[in-house]
């Protein structure tokens, strides 16, 4: 399993994001936004899964990143902002 971290939007889509996981049973976690990421709302969702395509589909999504000892690789951006 590999940890990733998405950020978003808005609150809104971090909350949509932390249902969602839960009810396909993701482990996932939301948190403030680590400083050397940026995000429009702060918060982000940590979770673990064995692929970052997770099915969550919605335009508050802004970037999932690959987390790892060495730090963070972006691995998906919302080409679609709100």
């Amino acid at each position: 399993m590999t940890r990733f971290i998405a950020t978003f939007y808005s609150q809104y889509g971090a909350v949509q994001f932390l249902k969602y996981a839960r009810d396909n049973h993701i482990d996932c976690k939301l948190a403030p936004v680590p400083r050397v990421l940026s995000s429009s709302c702060g918060t982000c969702a940590h979770f673990m899964s064995n692929d970052w395509k997770t099915g969550f589909v919605m335009k508050d999504l802004e970037t999932i990143y690959k987390a790892s000892d060495n730090g963070y690789e972006r691995v998906f951006t919302n080409e679609e902002s709100p």
